[in-house]
């Protein structure tokens, strides 16, 4: 059996084995793939990437090891070049490819939140997370403003989304709590959001901006974007085509578990 795996730290929450199952299960391949977390310390990743060049199948990387992992690749996609960001590792041989299937998911949640463009954007947060939130939202010619709690600047989102059509919660602020990052007054009703937390779905700050009539998404549907591209180049490496189509079985097991109806 090969076994896909994510490298991530304090990520047990993590419903990346559940849905990557869900779609193997519904190509008839969980008797031949399995997908695994492995929980590693910054100071370990290096150890971890040197086995994975060895024997591994193929592995996601989450916070905080995307730049690291990256770093540790022989070769990088544009995608994650540009992002500094590798979230998919394809192995061939001892080489190592960095992908970044974050972006194009991204790209698509803020295409479904905001069909007519993004003309100014509002990102939380400057992460790995929202390096990749900036790059989808420059390749669209949006107008981009990061609030960040370092700088005190995250105090200035209502004044910052004036003029905006779109908030982007790049920050974990929210997941497995009730929290959010900004407070409810400050939100608009002209301007979407989009929360990266998925874990619980719908967010504090989603259901904050539903209530104020503004579109709002969680980040279930980025989870099972990125996950199926993921996926796709893996199986790739052993013959196997697939596509889009596996986003059906992850999202319908994704939301049996988060207890949602929708994204």
């Amino acid at each position: 059996m090969k076994t896909f795996e994510l490298f991530g730290h304090h990520i047990s929450y993590s419903a990346s084995p559940l849905i990557h199952r869900a779609a193997l299960r519904s190509l008839g391949l969980l008797d031949d793939y399995d997908y695994v977390v492995t929980d590693v310390s910054p100071v370990d990743l290096p150890h971890e990437i040197e086995r994975f060049r060895a024997s591994g199948a193929g592995a996601n990387v989450t916070a905080p090891h995307k730049r690291m992992a990256a770093e540790a690749c022989d070769e990088l996609t544009d995608d994650a070049r540009l992002s500094r960001a590798a979230n998919t590792i394809v192995r061939t041989g001892r080489h190592l490819t960095g992908h970044n299937t974050d972006l194009p998911a991204i790209a698509d949640e803020i295409r479904s939140l905001c069909p007519d463009g993004v003309h100014r954007a509002v990102v939380l947060g400057n992460g790995g997370a929202s390096h990749a939130v900036q790059l989808a939202l420059f390749r669209m010619d949006a107008a981009v403003t990061v609030a960040q709690r370092r700088d005190g600047s995250i105090r200035d989102v209502g004044s910052l989304l004036r003029g905006a059509n779109l908030l982007v919660n790049a920050t974990p602020v929210g997941t497995e709590s009730d929290q959010s990052p900004v407070e409810p007054e400050d939100l608009s009703p002209h301007a979407a959001v989009l929360d990266l937390v998925y874990r619980p779905t719908p967010s504090a700050l989603v259901r904050a901006a539903r209530e104020i009539g503004a579109p709002a998404r969680n980040g279930a549907g980025l989870l099972v974007g990125q996950a199926w591209r993921s996926l796709a180049l893996w199986l790739a490496q052993d013959g196997i085509e697939v596509g889009p189509e596996l986003a059906e079985p992850m999202l319908a097991a994704l939301l049996e578990d988060l207890g949602a109806a929708d994204v």
